[in-house]
């Protein structure tokens, strides 16, 4: 369900939002759709949100064509030119370096950068938030990119949200895979972005539909495993209502919360 400005939306007013992008009107119906309640002081914020989900569909897509590989924490690499790799296998932006260059030159330059999963999800947010707002924002809003798993990520806000059902195209899903074998720790879960359409994509495993994600999870069981990896009923998704202050210019050290249809700032 989704209600904006104190009214309830209709699947058929998704041509309202069909300039989004390829993805927009899917998402749309899906937020319709869903047994969750999505609610928006306007509709500037509800379109933002299916903005950025658009875009993390396409920036998912073009990780995936990036050249970019799959790496545990310990073997990272990137491109020094723009990032110093910290000890943990974090990337730390070097000083001068302009973030919104430094975040494309990971779909430029794939071929040079190994990472994690969690990584992965992380760098598409970014990415996909630079289809959203100008670069001298992204620029302003994120001077200390720091790029690993799901921490240090302080202008990034981040939400769990459970029991989302079917989910909405762009959200950051989990399939768990609780039995995995203790010569493979790396395969005990994989990160994907909800592409739509019954597809997923995951940093290292590729794009395909959940079924054939669980096949490859199961490969990776400790012996006499008989529970099977499966699809998380969570998602993670960036705080899209506080962090719409940045298509507008606006400072973001405040957040608003939603409760029912009603909106306070904090």
């Amino acid at each position: 369900m989704i209600i904006a400005a104190n009214e309830e939306l209709s699947a058929n007013m998704s041509s309202h939002f069909s300039g989004a992008g390829n993805y927009a009107t899917a998402i749309f119906q899906a937020m319709v759709a869903s047994p969750e309640v999505f609610t928006f002081p306007t509709m500037r914020e509800l379109a933002f949100e299916i903005k950025w989900r658009n875009e993390t569909i396409e920036s998912a897509k073009a990780l995936y064509a990036s050249g970019a590989a799959f790496a545990t924490f310990y073997y990272s690499m990137c491109n020094m030119d723009y990032w110093n790799l910290t000890g943990d296998g974090g990337f730390e932006l070097k000083p001068r370096r302009r973030p919104a260059d430094a975040i494309r030159d990971i779909f430029i330059h794939g071929e040079d950068y190994a990472f994690e999963c969690a990584t992965a999800m992380m760098i598409i947010l970014y990415k996909a938030l630079l289809g959203v707002i100008t670069d001298e924002r992204f620029n302003d809003a994120f001077q200390h990119l720091y790029l690993w798993d799901w921490q240090n990520h302080p202008s990034m806000q981040l939400r769990n949200s459970y029991r989302v059902g079917n989910g909405i195209p762009g959200d950051i899903r989990y399939f768990k895979n609780p039995e995995v074998s203790p010569q493979t720790p790396q395969w005990q879960g994989e990160n994907v972005v909800d592409l739509s359409n019954g597809l997923y994509f995951g940093h290292g495993i590729g794009s395909m539909p959940a079924n054939q994600i669980i096949t490859e999870l199961n490969k990776y069981r400790r012996l006499g495993a008989q529970t099977s990896a499966f699809l998380m009923p969570t998602a993670t998704r960036p705080d899209y209502l506080a962090l719409s202050a940045l298509a507008d210019g606006q400072r973001t050290d405040h957040i608003r919360i939603a409760a029912g249809s009603s909106f306070y700032t904090l």
